[in-house]
């Protein structure tokens, strides 16, 4: 039977982050696109554990500091999740985007303190320098500029290194609500990309 619809959440997107950035890794001789997908699969994969990790279970959580202000301020009012004004708000939330993965990392507020910027990240500590240096890649791979731009052995490394870094420490995390993907199927592919990461990276070659 052809299936209807293709359904996602922030679970089935962690894990198919997951499974993007393993079956890049495999690959034996890595090349420009290899690459790509393994930066554009760890940033996804952080940005969607992320959400799952900080979503509450009225919804709230995941929105900019802006409407999430409006949402605390409903509740200081002593409004319910039953009345009128929840169900307005409710359907306000829709229309917002996601706060953005800077944002969310800042309010997750890891104890390795890690956190994205934008510039002068070459002077920060592990693990923001490389949480740093990949998302200035998925920025490019995902909205390229014309000409030639490289990236170094070293730069990559500490790219990748990193943001799985801070994966495992967002695993470990208290979710708001309850977890949306199959930890066991996340930890197998987490073993997975640890290790062959750091035999792509600790060897030396492509």
């Amino acid at each position: 039977m052809t299936k209807k619809f293709f359904d996602y959440d922030e679970g089935s997107h962690f894990l198919s982050c997951l499974n993007l950035i393993d079956a890049n890794l495999r690959v034996t001789e890595k090349d420009e696109t290899n690459l790509r997908w393994i930066i554009v699969g760890l940033h996804d994969a952080l940005y969607a554990l992320l959400i799952e990790k900080l979503v509450k279970t009225d919804g709230f959580g995941i929105y900019p500091d802006t409407f999430e202000k409006e949402v605390r301020s409903f509740y200081s009012k002593g409004h319910s999740s039953g009345s009128r004004e929840y169900r307005r708000l409710n359907e306000r939330s829709v229309k917002r985007n996601i706060a953005g993965l800077p944002e969310l990392l800042s309010r997750a507020n890891l104890k390795s303190g890690a956190k994205i910027v934008h510039t002068g990240f070459s002077a920060c500590d592990q693990p923001t320098r490389g949480l740093s240096k990949l998302k200035q890649m998925r920025n490019f791979f995902a909205h390229p500029r014309p000409g030639l731009n490289a990236y170094d052995r070293t730069f990559v490394s500490e790219a990748v290194r990193s943001t799985i870094e801070v994966i495992e420490e967002l695993r470990g995390l208290s979710s708001n609500a309850r977890p949306r993907h199959n930890s066991a199927d996340a930890e197998v592919l987490m073993i997975s990309i640890r290790t062959r990461a750091e035999t792509w990276l600790g060897e030396g070659g492509g």
